[in-house]
């Protein structure tokens, strides 16, 4: 990869330093050249986190490689669906495009390969709005290196100033999404109810979290996530210790090997078969799956019988 990764990596941190450390050690073997940290100030109720955030500060005060660093420090807690978002507006005024990777999503060394060659490759295609290096549906066959899908993968990825500029907060962008029928292009019926009561469960409290905020507004533009074949990212921020995610469940956080040169899907168009691999979307697709089979081995077997 030569001396040093020419593309921005923005770091956002909060007040685990063994994560901190971790994700330090990840970007040593590809020694960005230019390195933007982004840190939330420590929480009034809760105690000693002053000196937690401080800490993992610390970490990136002497990073070991010749870069340049510049820091986004929050004095007060805002919270991380106020924090990342201001700091990523930070980040796109002093750059066109840049990595963001969250302490506890920790990439393989290929993920920076990956991202910088599609970053070039579609730097200005508006239809695609973010590049993704996490992939947890690996039960589907994709055909090529990555594929496009209409929702966005937030745990490692990488984006442009020209997309990041479409975010919006607020309900506005989700009302309109509803009623110019954007939602109802994009997604089936089945899928469309579970996107609608989970975003809507957020919306109506006034606490939509900054990803679905994001997926709003990428949809709201009709934009695609890039979502890579095989899985570049590790999360190990399940935990105690977690913002969201204390609940590992079933993940296991594997990576894969990319194979270089990529082999390109020949349109920019959404897999739609992807979609039904995500849990997310489709909570229950195994389920249904199978009733489908019974349902249509029964129908055979009548027809079979009539004949």
């Amino acid at each position: 990869m030569g001396k040093g990764y020419s593309v921005p990596v923005a770091i956002i941190v909060f007040n685990r330093k063994y994560l901190a450390e971790r994700m330090l050690e990840c970007l040593e073997k590809v020694k960005p050249e230019r390195v933007f940290v982004i840190s939330d100030g420590p929480r009034d109720s809760v105690p000693g986190e002053d000196k937690k955030v401080e800490e993992v500060r610390k970490v990136f005060e002497n990073i070991p490689w010749k870069c340049e660093v510049s820091r986004c420090y929050a004095d007060k807690n805002m919270g991380c669906d106020t924090r990342v978002p201001t700091g990523l507006d930070w980040v796109f005024e002093h750059t066109e495009e840049a990595i963001i990777l969250e302490d506890d999503c920790l990439p393989d060394t290929q993920f920076f390969s990956y991202a910088a060659e599609l970053l070039e490759y579609y730097r200005n295609d508006s239809r695609v709005m973010m590049i993704s290096g996490s992939n947890q549906m690996s039960a589907y066959q994709m055909p090529y290196s990555f594929c496009f899908t209409a929702r966005v993968y937030t745990w490692g990825w990488a984006t442009w100033r020209r997309a990041w500029k479409c975010y919006r907060e607020g309900t506005e962008i989700w009302n309109q999404i509803h009623e110019d029928g954007t939602l109802k292009r994009v997604y089936s019926l089945r899928t469309r109810y579970y996107v609608e009561k989970e975003l809507n469960y957020y919306i109506e409290r006034g606490k939509c979290p900054w990803d679905y905020q994001w997926w709003i507004s990428c949809m709201a533009v009709n934009g695609l996530c890039i979502v890579p074949k095989v899985n570049l990212i590790c999360n190990e921020g399940f935990g105690n210790d977690a913002t969201h995610t204390r609940d590992k469940g079933d993940y296991k956080g594997e990576t894969f090997e990319m194979q270089f040169p990529m082999k390109y899907p020949p349109e920019v168009q959404r897999d739609i078969q992807f979609d039904r691999y995500d849990k997310g979307l489709n909570p229950q697709w195994k389920l249904i799956r199978g009733l489908r089979k019974i349902y249509h081995m029964i129908d055979r077997k009548g027809k079979k019988y009539i004949e």
